[in-house]
């Protein structure tokens, strides 16, 4: 699959209203975003970083942000989560997300800003990449975590996901959901990435 175009990326945006009032905007990521990501995963706290890159280094390598502006490509996808309008939009979460073909499911790896957390934004962003998943015809998303990322299993949980462990690693958890017939999974616009770019799958 070729790499969606700037122009053709900022189609699929979606404004999600969460639980507290505040609006917030998710969008495939563009080459503009680099230095605001950069910023992004800087400010994250070590716990924030250490779960969501389930005990990497610190320093982000200059590759992720390569794979993540190429979206699109190889079935893989990256999308950012803002806050505020205009020069005052800051991100303040991401996720990246990928289809198998092979085994029909979507694999996706997310983060939210500490100052975020418990506002509902993880679970706006988890219930928008599930969205997406189903758009692009999944059975199943899932995602690993560290045993003790207590935040994403209690919202994993909460959004129906099953808990077991990927084979050969007790260290992680893997939440895994079915999508077809899921009643908590809203249809959004981005489905309407199917009808455009399926034939050049």
């Amino acid at each position: 699959m070729t790499p969606l175009q700037p122009r053709e990326l900022r189609q699929f945006a979606d404004v999600l209203r969460l639980r507290t009032g505040a609006k917030l905007t998710i969008r495939f990521v563009e080459p503009g975003d680099v230095e605001p990501l950069g910023a992004y995963f800087e400010a994250m706290s070590v716990r924030t970083h250490y779960n969501r890159f389930l005990g990497a280094t610190r320093e982000l390598p200059r590759s992720e942000f390569e794979r993540m502006l190429h979206t699109g490509e190889g079935r893989h996808f990256a999308v950012v989560t803002e806050a505020g309008t205009g020069d005052a939009k800051t991100i303040v979460g991401e996720a990246r997300y990928a289809l198998d073909p092979e085994t029909n499911e979507v694999e996706f790896g997310i983060s939210v800003a500490d100052d975020w957390h418990g506002q509902g934004a993880g679970s706006a962003l988890l219930t928008n990449l599930e969205c997406r998943a189903a758009a692009l015809g999944a059975a199943r998303i899932f995602g690993d975590a560290l045993n003790t990322n207590k935040d994403m299993l209690g919202l994993a949980r909460k959004r129906g996901y099953r808990l077991g462990h990927p084979p050969g690693d007790w260290t992680l958890v893997r939440f895994t959901k079915d999508l077809a017939g899921a009643e908590d999974v809203p249809c959004i616009k981005s489905s309407k990435i199917v009808e455009k770019y399926a034939s050049t799958w």
